[in-house]
């Protein structure tokens, strides 16, 4: 080879390293953003300790919602139970055991794009709203009509409990678990912990992909922008100390930005979950006194 064609072979080398590093670039957050909108679906298996019914709604945009009905047995009220990302109504079975236990009745189910239910696209609370929304009808139309019924949210239930509860005002408590302030944020200061990804340059392309994937303008999920205006509903806002992917300041900011009345508990010892297993008699009480603080009088 002579030293010209040397040169040209090194030249076309350092450019297709280059190339395949920017296209490797571009890849990655492509993907991470596909799996935010694309999440796993997990069949439940695992079931409430008490007798349930087998439901299905439709939500405002035609989409068939499924899920578990347990009637109060104490006319206590009803919860109505939202998991996460990844997750399905079996989620969050640990609470409705303790709930239930304690006579309040559950609704538990699945997002669209999880479980069993229809969809094929998530957008991390803006459209999941409209699964809340369709819920809470539900339970006005299934149980008496003077029945008391909260949310429970966790993690992107949390952030969804707290964007839908601005449009119905007959809700009468909330527990906004793991909450993030807004989905953009949380993508630029947790992108390591979600995606394994360094912030920059990804954390922008993520929702830059995400967006087009989605098909929807998931920087709009901002709950941090309308806690304020959930108020007089009661909000208890919980996080685990730990947490490294959605960090504990969310809550924080959540809490301060709402606005009367609201509660704030932070769990020692618990990362993104596990709240049960890091305070197994704190963490059921402190949940129960809420609920009847403010379901029962």
């Amino acid at each position: 080879m002579t030293r010209k064609n040397r040169k040209l072979f090194v030249f076309g080398l350092v450019w297709f390293v280059i190339l395949s590093l920017f296209a490797f670039g571009l890849y990655l957050p492509y993907l991470k953003a596909y799996g935010l909108v694309h999440p796993a679906r997990n069949a439940p298996d695992r079931f409430p300790r008490v007798a349930y019914q087998s439901v299905q709604f439709i939500t405002s945009d035609g989409l068939t919602i499924k899920g578990w009905y347990i009637p109060p047995s104490l006319n206590r009220g009803l919860v109505i139970f939202v998991h996460g990302l990844n997750g399905n109504r079996t989620e969050l079975i640990d609470e409705v055991d303790f709930v239930t236990a304690a006579g309040y009745g559950a609704l538990l189910f699945d997002l669209r794009n999880h479980g069993e239910s229809d969809g094929n696209i998530t957008t991390l609370g803006l459209k999941e709203v409209l699964d809340v929304d369709a819920a809470v009808g539900f339970v006005h139309q299934t149980a008496r009509a003077d029945t008391p019924v909260a949310l429970f949210g966790h993690s992107m239930g949390g952030a969804t409990v707290l964007l839908a509860a601005v449009n119905i005002p007959e809700i009468c408590a909330i527990i906004a678990e793991s909450a993030y302030t807004s989905v953009e944020d949380n993508i630029s200061e947790g992108v390591r912990g979600l995606t394994g990804l360094p912030p920059f340059p990804f954390a922008p392309l993520i929702v830059y992909f995400g967006e087009r994937e989605a098909g929807a303008n998931i920087r709009s999920v901002r709950p941090l922008d309308v806690v304020g205006q959930i108020s007089p509903i009661p909000v208890l806002f919980i996080h685990g100390e730990l947490d490294g992917l959605i960090l504990p300041q969310n809550s924080q900011k959540l809490y301060e930005a709402a606005r009367e009345p609201k509660e704030l508990y932070i769990v020692k010892n618990a990362g993104h979950g596990g709240f049960l297993e890091a305070a197994p008699e704190e963490y059921p009480r402190h949940i129960l006194a809420f609920l009847e603080k403010y379901m029962l009088h």
